[in-house]
């Protein structure tokens, strides 16, 4: 079984498959009192998370997806009662990762689905929230049919038009959440008090991420950093983790509080690389974890 080795805050060998089980989210939200909110991303050292393809869309680059980071997000989103993507997902479905199905029976990661039931969840997969100014996208029939709850997130405007009263229809929470823009802090509380869900994925790219942090609702934030460049010549055509050219050392209210390094990784476009998995906690929650710990 490949082993990782920590180096921070203790030093020791953990095993790679469970890493992110073993953060056991579900049981720190019940001892705190409230909901998490979470994201995970995968960087080069530069902190690049995609790269415009020929038609402009943004994309992971090859190489710097792995199985072993890709399995640890999955160990995350495992745990999550809803997950948070963006409307845009749903128009590349044919050419993005699959974040809607992989716990279902003869999917990839169909074990951590049955983990989920073991464990006392009420599905295999989580619930599904859309952040979205336009409602200019289709749901997969197989989404609509799995049982699960769909919260579209978008503009006061944009919830009470045709087509938000039409997705209403189809028993879709459609939530107004701002005039011009989705509100992070009225998702994140409609979530975690109107629908009791206690943690809670943000699984899209940097715009909502901004929003989250803005809003200073993001508790987690884990990166599987590849010891890997992804070259560019025009800084328009890579997104990195942050917006405005801001690097994770500029996260002032967040503090480090693990890192794992493992060696010998084989991308998909076929090189070796070492990575880093590092976990960063706002420093309120770091602080609320420590007096619900004393309380104990």
């Amino acid at each position: 079984m490949p082993k990782v080795n920590q180096i921070f805050p203790i030093k020791k060998q953990a095993p790679l498959e469970g890493l992110y089980l073993d953060q056991k989210l579900r049981e720190t939200a019940a001892d705190l009192g409230r909901s998490l909110v979470l994201a995970d991303y995968l960087t080069d050292k530069n902190e690049v998370v995609a790269k415009a393809d020929r038609d402009g869309r943004f994309q992971i680059p090859a190489g710097l997806k792995n199985a072993s980071d890709w399995g640890r997000f999955q160990e995350l989103m495992a745990q999550a009662d809803v997950t948070i993507s963006g409307g845009s997902y749903f128009k590349r479905l044919a050419t993005s990762q699959d974040i809607l199905y992989p716990f279902e029976p003869g999917h990839a990661f169909e074990t951590l689905g049955q983990w989920r039931l073991d464990a006392g969840y009420p599905k295999r997969s989580p619930d599904v929230a859309i952040v979205t100014r336009r409602l200019d996208f289709e749901l997969p029939e197989k989404l609509l049919r799995s049982g699960r709850k769909i919260i579209i997130f978008t503009t006061d405007s944009m919830a009470h038009s045709d087509k938000g009263r039409a997705l209403s229809s189809l028993d879709i929470l459609i939530v107004g959440s701002g005039e011009t823009g989705v509100d992070g802090s009225r998702m994140i509380s409609t979530l975690a008090n109107e629908l009791s869900c206690r943690v809670i994925m943000m699984v899209s790219g940097p715009h909502i991420l901004d929003l989250l942090l803005a809003d200073e609702r993001l508790d987690l934030l884990y990166v599987t950093q590849a010891q890997a460049e992804i070259p560019f010549d025009d800084p328009a055509a890579v997104q990195t983790i942050l917006l405005g050219g801001k690097n994770l050392s500029d996260l002032k209210g967040f503090r480090l509080v693990h890192q794992f390094i493992q060696k010998n990784v084989t991308t998909e476009a076929g090189s070796v690389i070492s990575q880093s998995f590092l976990r960063y906690d706002r420093k309120t929650f770091t602080d609320e974890s420590c007096s619900s710990s004393l309380s104990l």
